[in-house]
């Protein structure tokens, strides 16, 4: 019988190793630049001194020592278990639910439960004993329909304001944000500050600014956004949040490969499917192609998306609007969230996407300008591009236009 050398057990030891990281890799995924492993999503349950809390379209942003956390939406219809521990009162702060969405709450009858409800934000005070469990969950008023507004890469500055104050205007009842709210120092914080006190819920894709800019960042985003792969319904209508904020290797690896096993094992007959996200598969603008970059990614995501039944994909990222046909698949570009069209045309051209679901009838879309004001176009980013693209006439117009309009206030 052949005795194995010393060298022969390494090889199979090597080897054995190797396999095993390609399986890992291949299960869990990388990401680059900055390379790393896939990020792992938001926790769904906290066991915590006073009761044990499980979320469903929910995540946990912070927990305090004195029986308080504050949470928030990522869907309309998030729902909160809790199993209590100890006696006392817990306090949770509930963000990002829509004004009109109405607590239910099923369970231990003898629980105590107190909302108070200011815009956006509830505040939950309940009464707990050791054993009770209840059921807290929000419905929306009317499952018949809503208007959303759809941009991206607007920053975190004036622009995002006058962003959310466009869409409340225009009717929106939800934002769909496609990404890239930093660009600078300071502006990741703002953002989130502006989200959590928007006239309307807001989902959030994760833009590559967002996910990596001088260094990773993303976890902020996990931490108190929301996860980077997502799906949730109105009235029929499947919405998916897809993560293509840096590439992926394999393509059908991490968390959204998971995401769209789940979409494919869902068998529910939606009446329509709207799949939103940061980078295109096709750059609308002449010559140009900044796109989703990972090795066979936009081929997987396409068959992906198709087989998923759904044929409206809303993206960001080029900071110009488009519609465009690829193959069955609609591409609605919708990337002016800074107005910098409105600096190169020096007239206000900007859009916003306005898309209204109904019970049992497709999407309806339809383009909205931005009207953004001109003192309102302020971002740092406006400046840096315009002297990167050699564009001297433009800067000196885009300097005098703002003196202008900032004297006049």
């Amino acid at each position: 019988m052949h005795k194995p050398t010393s060298r022969s057990r390494r090889r199979f030891l090597v080897a054995g190793a190797v396999a095993g990281t390609a399986l890992y890799v291949n299960q869990r995924g990388l990401r680059y630049p900055r390379m790393g492993f896939e990020h792992r999503p938001p926790a769904k349950q906290l066991d915590s001194v006073s009761a044990l809390v499980t979320l469903e379209h929910a995540i946990f942003v912070e927990q305090k020592p004195d029986s308080q956390m504050k949470l928030r939406a990522i869907a309309p219809e998030p729902t909160i278990e809790l199993s209590a521990k100890l006696q006392g009162q817990l306090t949770i702060d509930l963000n990002n639910v829509a004004p009109s969405a109405l607590l239910q709450v099923s369970g231990d009858t003898a629980v105590s439960v107190h909302e108070s409800i200011e815009g956006i934000n509830r505040q939950l005070e309940i009464n707990l004993m050791p054993g009770q469990s209840i059921n807290l969950s929000w419905k929306l008023a009317q499952q018949d329909g809503a208007k959303f507004a759809v941009i991206g890469d607007s920053g975190a500055g004036k622009e995002l304001e006058w962003i959310l104050h466009r869409a409340e205007n225009l009717g929106a009842q939800f934002l769909l944000h496609l990404g890239d709210f930093n660009y600078v120092e300071g502006e990741y914080d703002r953002a989130i500050e502006l989200f959590n006190k928007a006239p309307f819920p807001c989902y959030v894709s994760i833009g590559n600014h967002d996910y990596n800019d001088s260094g990773l960042i993303y976890q902020q985003f996990i931490n108190e956004v929301g996860p980077m792969n997502h799906s949730f319904d109105i009235a029929g209508t499947r919405f998916a949040n897809i993560d293509t904020a840096a590439d992926f290797f394999p393509a059908s690896s991490g968390q959204r490969g998971l995401l769209f096993d789940r979409l494919l094992e869902d068998k529910t007959q939606y009446t329509d499917q709207v799949f939103f996200t940061h980078r295109p598969f096709y750059d609308v603008r002449e010559g140009e192609h900044h796109v989703i970059g990972g090795l066979g990614e936009i081929p997987w995501l396409k068959q992906q998306i198709k087989h998923s039944g759904c044929d409206n994909l809303l993206t960001g990222h080029v900071h110009h609007s488009a519609e465009t046909n690829l193959d069955g698949l609609r591409q609605w570009t919708v990337g002016e969230g800074l107005g910098f069209e409105d600096i190169l045309s020096q007239k206000q051209v900007a859009q916003l996407l306005l898309g209204t679901v109904e019970r049992g009838r497709k999407v309806d879309y339809q383009w909205a300008a931005i009207e953004m004001p001109w003192i309102a176009h302020r971002s740092p980013t406006h400046e840096i591009k315009l002297k990167r693209d050699h564009s001297p006439d433009k800067l000196e117009w885009y300097r005098a236009k703002l003196k202008q309009e900032l004297e006049s206030v």
